[in-house]
């Protein structure tokens, strides 16, 4: 793969920015918040637009019930943390919008197809430091799976 050719018009810096963040966990939030901060902080300076964006993972071989039982809370938890993220961004002056979806599948796809069809130039997310080995593996995964497949850079906020 080679770099692509910078015109008089293009900018090496990102126009267009995903932060990845999650709501569900208080530690998890905490990195999110950390994340987006980092985020809104280079869109004030670049100028860039910022995507917040929520992956909630809902199981298919769940009870649909308990599906739905699911799929409210962690919806209402991913809201409240993009709401947030929304007041930070208002509070800078950079332009914020903000996507929660849902997949059954793996979280770092999701993230990377939401990344391609909104023309993102760079993909924001955290991660927590101090975890058990079996929380890195699935935090790790998340980040490792956005790095390995996403079209544009990624960024990782420890």
């Amino acid at each position: 793969m080679s770099w692509p050719k910078m015109s008089e018009t293009s900018s090496p810096l990102p126009r267009k920015i995903l932060v990845a963040v999650e709501g569900s966990e208080p530690s998890l939030k905490e990195s999110s918040i950390k994340a987006a901060t980092y985020t809104l902080w280079m869109a004030a300076v670049t100028g860039a637009e910022v995507v917040g964006v929520c992956i909630v993972q809902i199981p298919e071989y769940i009870e649909e019930g308990t599906k739905a039982i699911l799929r409210a809370e962690l919806f209402s938890k991913s809201k409240q943390t993009l709401e947030e993220i929304e007041l930070l961004a208002k509070q800078q002056g950079v332009r914020f919008s903000s996507k929660a979806a849902e997949t059954s599948g793996a979280i770092s796809s999701a993230i990377c197809n939401m990344a391609e069809e909104e023309g993102i130039d760079l993909i924001v997310l955290g991660t927590r430091a101090n975890t058990s080995s079996l929380t890195k593996m699935m935090l790790g995964s998340v980040a490792s799976g956005v790095a390995s497949n996403a079209i544009c850079p990624v960024l990782v906020v420890r």
